[in-house]
């Protein structure tokens, strides 16, 4: 087998195998901290039904938001801007909104195009004033075309 690599040397030689011996594909995170992929799934149920308010979203956000895959941290502030965007001046006094900006930030090499796009019409829909945010959407999506 000289010149051809096992799976296994592939993977890193490491074992891909997860808790009660279910293979990681899609049921557990690559992120230590991030919550497996069924919760994930509730979580952005959650955010997105019908029922769903500002509040609602925000408090899934602040309960659980240190768990949040970069797709549910997009789809928290796309759902805050859809349902709120009226209530911008009460939006830009909440911590939670801010806490939500920095987690855009913390996870925007971990977006898709589309959490990128979400985030930036999400922030901009509710008038937050976010530079920091605008500027490294900006530096990743240019990254990504080039990429």
């Amino acid at each position: 087998m000289r010149g051809r690599s096992s799976k296994r040397e592939q993977r890193g030689g490491r074992n891909c195998v997860g808790r009660r011996g279910r293979s990681r594909g899609g049921n557990y995170p690559n992120n230590s901290l991030e919550a497996p992929k069924w919760q994930q799934i509730a979580w952005g149920k959650q955010m997105s039904s019908q029922d769903a308010t500002v509040d609602s979203v925000l408090s899934v956000f602040a309960a659980h938001g240190h768990r949040f895959s970069a797709r549910n941290v997009a789809t928290a502030a796309h759902r805050i801007a859809k349902i709120g965007r009226k209530q911008s001046h009460r939006l830009k006094q909440d911590n939670r909104v801010k806490a939500l900006a920095t987690a855009c930030l913390n996870s925007l090499n971990d977006f898709e195009a589309q959490g990128l796009a979400n985030v930036t019409w999400a922030f901009a829909t509710i008038d937050i004033d976010a530079p920091a945010l605008f500027n490294a959407i900006a530096d990743v999506a240019l990254t990504k075309l080039d990429g």
